[in-house]
């Protein structure tokens, strides 16, 4: 019983979510905007219970479907007409995708529902006009409902009309795409007319050719533009198109910036898909040569930001106003005011240099948004057609709440000058509490191996304050003017802090490699640590001058060429010890000889002590250094005896008195139990025995290796050895040889006195 509990206890919370979570994954509930293969549109759901209906707005058709767990099948009913769909909803519940048999693929995103078109007003020609080139312009930057908005704004030819929502659509786009070859002005519409219908002319510069736009009132008093046939439609086009000979405008020819319409064009489309791919567009059409390389992306951000928010205070309405003859390459003013201008011109003398909004308009497009912000916008924005950021998030909190802070304190408004005042400080504060908690972190990781030099915290805590600081500028919106010195300092400082940091890292890195290494048998030593020592602080250094070059807008291709005649001077003047650098690569490459290792060589013999990158330390048997060049070392003939020199022992010992067979063998015996015994001889590599009879006596001959590692060791064990022998032979009551005896003395006199 006491299993059961748990198991239905968990079973009943399972049964007890389900519900809640089907609901969650069934909700279709919500304003979705969706996208197709070759259109789009926003369609708004209701469900109730497994039942969901829905209005799809730009096609004047509704949505008819059932819920099946997480999928939604239907069908969209456009008047007489209606298509099959099933889409499944996303883990998220943001979004779907799926099928329907009239588009193909289909897919959604769900939005916010307060997020809807602005109504619009048609009492007048003007009124009519405004609307419908405003709102095909908007649903071109990607806001597809606005084509039912441009829609509501015209009136179709009755083939036209008879003809399905998609194709009806699709006549629009091509009329408003002909609409967008010609130039007027808006002023230039009347506001009224005699009569329920009204032509106009709208001409296309670098050309004779007019496009007659007729436009008429209802019944209910509201203006109305007239979409042309299919067959004017034709018409039209061949004679808006002919002076571009082979090469008519494309749905991407904007994009080439080759007037200054298409620039206002692709600044506008760029910042509708800011979050997406439009940013890298929007930026291309502003002219930031002026800006030092390393603000050039955050300035662009906020010049971006400031320009369009101006454009929608000043009332920037159409497209068509602004010139699109790629033959006159005179400026363009689009706005002028007493802080600046908004001015559109050619980025160079060259015929097909592209138009750009020119560096006069950045460095004061600051000023002249907030000279007009003041402004009530000639239309309401629409959704997501001006990108947010932190900094005008925080400006208009600012600027609602506390209006007085607005006040101008030279090129910064008040409450950019306290949020500074405020920052800075807290910033080093926090610098300087995170240093040194890191440092003692890292010191206890270490285990105090390693000393932390001073200037390590200095360093560690000028590259927090000044990372922590990066985003103020952006966040506050601090002037270009007001960062051109300070930011090049301060990006030097981060630098130089970067840099010191870094070099104290692999110092402590190597040091760890080289102990580990020295703990157990990996394949890296001293050499090759060392070598990556040196190696990575040239490259620090390196990284260094670079980043400070960037920091000053010096161009990398200056930088990488001083570094390259400086790397050439410093070559032909320190080539020895560059031959040096490639020598302990050599030696890297090889492995000839490991610290420890006893090595003998023309240059040196001896153990080796440590290898660095110019040189290698070799102590001799007489304990004195050698400081032999990796270069020299490199080419040389090594012989490498390995950690322990094995030196060869070999004695000839004659028993000439006393000498019987069972004190020979006890002799023996004994003597190859004294070896075994022997620390300084190596087990296993010992032959001692009767080698010969003369007439003088009985030859015994002792074959050992001695495991020692310098001369005097050498000669401390052949004494002791000897004076084993002789002592042995006195207890067997055996006369040596006097050759034994001579041998002896010598060493004796010869080994050091312990």
């Amino acid at each position: 019983m006491h299993r059961f509990i748990p198991y239905s206890f968990v079973v009943a919370c399972l049964f007890a979510v389900m519900p809640a979570y089907a609901r969650d994954v069934g909700e279709w509930t919500g304003v979705w905007d969706t996208i197709w293969t070759d259109g789009g549109g926003r369609v708004t759901l209701q469900q109730d219970g497994d039942s969901v209906t829905g209005e799809f707005p730009l096609y004047k058709s509704r949505v008819e479907g059932k819920v099946r767990g997480d999928r939604l099948e239907g069908r969209r009913i456009e008047g007489e007409r209606s298509y099959a769909f099933v889409i499944v909803l996303g883990h998220d519940a943001r979004s779907f995708a799926g099928r329907d048999d009239a588009q193909g693929w289909w897919t959604g995103v769900r939005v916010n529902s307060a997020e809807a078109p602005v109504a619009i007003k048609l009492a007048t020609p003007r009124d009519a006009l405004v609307n419908f080139v405003f709102s095909a312009s908007q649903a071109r930057c990607g806001l597809e409902d606005y084509w039912a908005r441009a829609a509501d704004s015209v009136e179709f030819h009755p083939e036209t009309a008879a003809l399905p929502r998609a194709a009806q659509l699709r006549h629009l786009k091509e009329f408003f795409d002909l609409v967008d070859l010609t130039t007027f002005r808006m002023w230039e519409i009347a506001t009224d007319a005699p009569s329920d219908d009204l032509t106009i002319e709208l001409r296309q510069m670098g050309s004779d050719v007019v496009l007659p736009l007729r436009l008429h009132r209802n019944s209910a008093g509201e203006w109305r533009v007239v979409v042309p046939n299919e067959a004017e439609l034709v018409a039209l086009r061949k004679s808006l198109l002919a002076m571009y000979g082979a090469s008519p405008p494309t749905e991407q020819s904007f994009k080439r910036l080759h007037s200054p319409r298409d620039a206002m064009r692709a600044f506008l489309e760029g910042m509708a898909d800011w979050n997406g791919r439009g940013r890298t567009l929007a930026l291309s059409t502003l002219d930031l040569h002026e800006i030092p390389e390393a603000l050039r992306e955050a300035d662009g951000d906020l010049a971006a930001g400031y320009l369009c928010r101006a454009l929608h205070q000043i009332g920037f309405i159409g497209l068509q106003s602004i010139p699109n003859d790629p033959g006159n390459r005179d400026p363009f003013v689009l706005f002028e005011h007493a802080e600046g201008s908004i001015v559109i011109a050619p980025s160079g003398p060259e015929p097909d240099a592209p138009w750009q909004f020119t560096d006069g308009t950045i460095r004061s497009i600051a000023m002249v948004y907030f000279g007009t912000s003041s402004l009530a916008p000639a239309m309401e924005a629409p959704p997501g057609i001006i990108p947010s950021s932190p900094y005008f998030r925080l400006r208009d909190f600012v600027v609602e709440g506390m209006p007085a802070l607005r006040a101008r304190v030279a090129r910064f408004e008040l409450w950019q000058v306290l949020a500074l005042l405020l920052t800075v400080p807290s910033a080093i504060f926090a610098a300087r509490f995170l240093a040194r908690t890191l440092s003692g972190l890292l010191e206890r990781a270490t285990r105090s191996m390693v000393p932390h030099p001073r200037w390590f915290a200095i360093a560690l805590t000028v590259l927090i304050a000044v990372a922590l600081l990066l985003v103020t500028p952006g966040l506050l919106g601090i002037p270009q003017r007001a960062r051109a010195y300070s930011a090049p300092l301060a990006g030097a400082a981060l630098s130089i802090s970067i840099s010191a940091v870094a070099w104290h890292g692999v110092t402590i890195v190597c040091l760890l490699l080289t102990r580990a290494a020295r703990r157990s048998r990996s394949t890296v030593d001293d050499l090759a640590v060392n070598l990556l020592l040196g190696s990575l602080r040239a490259g620090i250094i390196i990284g260094c001058w670079i980043a400070i070059a960037y920091g000053f807008s010096i161009p990398a291709s200056n930088v990488l060429a001083g570094i390259g005649i400086g790397g050439l001077g410093v070559a032909f003047a320190s080539r020895e010890t560059i031959a040096h650098f490639f020598g302990a690569g050599v030696l890297v490459a090889d492995r000839p000889f490991r610290a420890g290792d006893w090595i003998q060589s023309s240059l040196a013999s001896g153990v080796v002590e440590s290898i660095g990158i110019r040189s290698t330390r070799v102590r001799t048997a007489d304990e004195s250094v050698v400081v032999v060049p990796n270069a020299s070392l490199a080419s040389a003939t090594i012989l490498n005896l390995g950690k322990q020199r094995p030196r060869t022992f070999s004695l000839q010992i004659l028993v000439m008195q006393g000498a019987t067979l069972e004190k020979v063998e006890r002799f023996i015996a004994t003597l190859r139990d004294r070896i075994g015994a022997n620390p300084a001889f190596m087990t296993g590599r010992t032959t001692i025995g009767i080698s010969g009879i003369a007439t003088n006596g009985i030859q015994i001959q002792c074959e050992a290796c001695l495991a020692v590692d310098s001369d005097q060791a050498e000669s401390a064990a052949r004494h002791d050895f000897l004076v084993e022998v002789m002592a042995v032979a006195d207890t067997e009551g055996l006369g040596l040889g006097p050759q034994l005896a001579n041998e002896a003395t010598a060493l004796a006199a010869a080994s050091p006195k312990l």
